[in-house]
């Protein structure tokens, strides 16, 4: 069979990894002069007119549960999100300093019951949500996934390669909120209570401890609350950080079924995002190279890499790396080629403006 095929050795680049892979192309004049073509045209014909092997539409439907292949794709994002995002140092409103900042993680919540269908708070909040981050902040580079807390509310993890300081961002989000009535419901509940008012529907527990509590009731009376505390920001500057808030907060999988108050609400057989990438970060998914006429500096890069995890499966081999445990030339070339394959596609590095 040899003759009938051309074989090309070919890889594919990703931030951690490199996957070598052989590429068949049909030699059409040797097929069709070959003693197997007859037997090779009656296998293609049995293979489209059998109803076993047609393929059936897949459905959309999610249960409102991230899959395995959703959940390596939200991974992949943000480890380009993260790779492609330049060091930078911040200083914040406070004159407090950020050194080697790479990203933000940042994590949306409702302050009240939630009364609309996640789909309409994605529509009219989160969107404009990111409308006035784009606007304001210039961000363009970010994954954003959709969650469900015990109380039934919706949530959103956002990683995104813009520094949003906490206040600004919270004071975004109260507004975008609002236009569903969410701030002025929290006012309502809360105003003109007492401490152990507060304490009955905020019980203490050992995340929540009594002087959090009664930090929070302070402020709320001092904002008249109007201004919940209604997000998280965390910021992320070294590599080892990135695997632990990627599978605590981004793609960690619920171990329980589906909240009868979310089942009840929602519109189950909709299609609604789980999670959603920038237009920019779609833009990247694998550096495809032809092993034969690879650059000189994809050579090095293959020849000097160190620390590698090394899985040979049936029909690729894949080598696993961390850039932080390579040599500092190694990491130059290899930041060289990620940055030039980004530019190529058209990814919009916010950091390079």
């Amino acid at each position: 069979m040899n003759d009938l095929y051309t074989i090309i050795p070919k890889a594919s680049i990703r931030p951690n990894q490199i996957v070598f892979y052989n590429r068949f192309e049909k030699n059409l004049h040797n097929l069709e002069n070959s003693k197997y073509s007859a037997k090779y045209i009656s296998e293609i014909e049995n293979l489209t007119t059998t109803t076993d092997n047609i393929k059936q539409p897949k459905s959309n439907k999610h249960n409102f549960e991230i899959s395995f292949k959703a959940s390596k794709r939200i991974k992949e994002k943000v480890t380009w999100l993260y790779h492609l995002a330049k060091t930078r140092t911040i200083t914040t409103h406070n004159n407090k300093v950020l050194y080697s900042f790479k990203m933000n993680f940042i994590t949306l919540t409702l302050p009240s019951e939630q009364k609309h269908q996640t789909s309409e708070i994605i529509s009219k909040c989160l969107n404009q949500f990111f409308v006035e981050c784009s606007q304001r902040f210039n961000m363009v580079n970010y994954v954003w996934r959709l969650e469900y807390q015990k109380n039934g509310n919706a949530h959103f993890h956002i990683a995104t390669d813009t520094f949003v300081e906490f206040w600004q961002a919270r004071t975004i989000w109260n507004r975008c909120l609002n236009k569903l009535g969410y701030i002025n419901d929290y006012t309502t509940k809360n105003i003109g209570k007492t401490f152990n008012e507060y304490l009955k529907n905020n019980p203490i527990t050992e995340i929540n401890t009594f002087e959090k509590l009664r930090t929070r009731f302070t402020y709320g009376c001092a904002s008249g609350w109007t201004n919940p505390n209604t997000i998280d920001v965390r910021c992320v500057t070294n590599s080892k950080n990135i695997s632990f808030y990627i599978s605590k907060y981004i793609t960690k999988k619920s171990t329980e079924k589906l909240n009868p108050i979310v089942a009840a609400r929602e519109n189950t057989n909709s299609n609604i995002r789980l999670w959603f990438c920038s237009r920019s970060l779609s833009k990247v998914d694998k550096i495809d190279i032809f092993l034969d006429s690879c650059s000189d500096n994809l050579k090095n890069v293959f020849s000097t890499l160190q620390q590698v995890k090394y899985i040979i499966h049936d029909y690729c081999e894949v080598m696993y790396f961390n850039i932080k445990e390579q040599t500092n030339e190694w990491k130059r070339l290899f930041r060289e080629i990620l940055f030039e394959y980004a530019a190529d596609v058209g990814y919009f590095n916010r950091a390079t403006q």
